[in-house]
């Protein structure tokens, strides 16, 4: 029993002494931390409520890049995010300063919810609940940034409604998808979902707790959206709402040129009145179509010559549309997907369709995910790429792409559709390509590399191929393209990308708290 007792004291005394280490620890990284200017919501730090790293803090869905931090945070509040940027924003002014990242469901690509030696703040453990309210007519959903997406929905959907703008993956958080963009098929439709934010709950750099919305604190609320978490850690939002439809009517139609391909999606994206999401991507070999169809539910009787592996290879492209049908016993969208593929060029007969429940389509990236899982292809090294391109670019683009591209050793799907630059709201701080007809495109390189076959020095290789295509593409004289979910390596790198945005992220507090 003595024994036991003096186990239990031994132990206590240890967890003190521990605790007592971190502290004194974070009081000199606190004194005499260096910062740099990374994809952050703020470069502070300071001793409150700290708790021991884990592996998965110095980890992101990219798996290129792993930072260890100092410590990590888990709020339960915002209340107890506030006080953390309100001890260090307290220090003196001109002391540097360590990083602290914002971590929902790490799905970002290069490190950005990463914080080297700094502190990383786990917004999943802050308050996830979803309330949904009917006003006058309005109806929205107020969410904690944590939430996930799915989260949202499956909560929504019990009162009939829904958010209006989505991602292809649900299983991303409120305030992470809101500090870049947020994009899927619905985006032609209703612009991304940081055009679709009613009101935000916002921790600042100097530890306030600030209520915005496009009347109230309007200069935080169009800076925190897109502004990839230099101007605060979100940690609520408004969502607008609109009557979820109980099905879709989900469409896929093949072409063998990339000219017809775009000239069809532009079409699909002129009838708002009509079609509800528009998407599309590239059917590179037999691999590239037989992935790309595992979510779809139908069965698809495509079978083209891609060409031989040592000749000429021939590369395909399948539009996906979706319409939605508010009829719960019959179709009403059997209808117009007749009327609008009327007016299509694709391979006939290669047109299929099927009715899905709304959930299902909107949730469709999971069964990709579990297929990915099942063969040991999600945990693994994801050198991704992301741009714009403005709609005169992209037959150029297509091509630089391709020159990368090796058919028959590439996992993964390419998506290529397109979106209109007015339904981005300009105030936001994402960018966006000057397109002078007000079409962009964007390609989305979604790769996944089996270390089995491609260990590190592949994956590097093929990241700096993809820095080149993108020097290349957003260059001056190039096709004038935006990179979207990237990190640049310099500040200079970051001026040239915001272009005359750039003021914004360089302006004195309050606004911004990266200084």
């Amino acid at each position: 029993m003595r024994t036991s007792l003096l186990a239990k004291s031994a132990a206590r005394s240890a967890m003190k002494l521990k605790a007592l280490h971190m502290y004194a620890a974070v009081v000199a990284l606190l004194l005499c931390s260096a910062v740099n200017f990374i994809q952050s919501p703020t470069d502070v730090f300071g001793p409150v409520a700290l708790l021991e790293p884990t592996p998965s803090a110095s980890r992101d869905f990219g798996a290129v890049v792993s930072d260890a931090p100092f410590a990590v945070m888990r709020p339960e509040s915002a209340a107890e995010v506030a006080q953390l940027l309100s001890a260090l924003s307290s220090t003196a002014p001109r002391r540097p300063r360590a990083a602290v990242a914002a971590r929902g469901a790490g799905h970002s690509l290069h490190g950005q919810a990463q914080a080297r030696g700094g502190i990383v703040v786990e917004t999943r453990a802050l308050p996830r609940a979803v309330e949904v309210v009917v006003r006058h007519g309005v109806a929205y959903a107020d969410v904690g940034g944590g939430a996930l997406w799915v989260e949202v929905l499956e909560e929504c959907l019990k009162a009939g409604l829904a958010p209006r703008s989505w991602t292809d993956y649900l299983y991303l958080t409120v305030g992470g998808t809101l500090s870049n963009a947020g994009i899927s098929g619905q985006a032609f439709k209703h612009g991304p979902q940081i055009s679709n934010v009613l009101q935000l709950e916002v921790v600042t750099g100097r530890g306030e707790v600030v209520t915005c919305s496009p009347t109230m604190n309007p200069e935080l609320f169009f800076a925190v959206l897109g502004g990839l978490g230099q101007f605060g850690i979100i940690t609520r939002a408004r969502i607008p709402l609109q009557v979820a439809p109980p099905k879709v009517r989900w469409v896929r139609a093949f072409y063998d040129g990339f000219q017809t391909f775009t000239q069809d999606q532009e079409l699909l994206v002129s009838m708002p009145e009509l079609v509800d999401y528009v998407e599309g991507f590239m059917v590179l070999d037999e691999q590239s179509l037989l992935s790309s169809s595992i979510a779809f539910p139908a069965p698809v009787n495509f079978s083209p010559d891609f060409g031989s592996v040592d000749g000429d290879r021939k590369v395909y492209y399948c539009i996906e549309f979706a319409v939605h049908d508010f009829q719960q016993q019959g179709s009403a969208a059997d209808h117009v997907v007749e009327l609008v593929a009327a007016g299509l060029s694709y391979l006939r007969p290669h047109m299929y369709s099927v009715e899905v429940a709304y959930f299902d389509f909107l949730n469709r990236v999971r069964m990709e995910e579990e297929s990915l899982r099942s063969r040991g292809l999600w945990d693994v090294p994801h050198p991704w790429l992301n741009v714009f391109v403005p709609k005169h670019g992209v037959d150029r683009f297509k091509d630089l792409l391709m020159d990368i591209i090796t058919p028959g050793e590439f996992e993964g799907p390419i998506l290529v559709y397109p979106l209109l630059t007015d339904r981005w709201d300009g105030n936001t701080s994402a960018v966006v390509p000057s397109s002078p007809d007000g079409v962009m495109y964007v390609f989305s390189v979604l790769r996944s590399t089996d270390p089995a076959r491609c260990g590190r020095a592949c994956v590097e290789a093929i990241m700096e191929q993809h820095r080149r295509l993108a020097d290349e593409a957003c260059r001056d004289g190039g096709v004038g393209a935006k990179q979207y979910l990237a990190r640049e390596p310099s500040p200079a790198h970051w001026r040239d990308h915001f272009g005359s945005s750039w003021d914004r992220f360089v302006a004195p507090p309050p606004l911004n708290v990266v200084n």
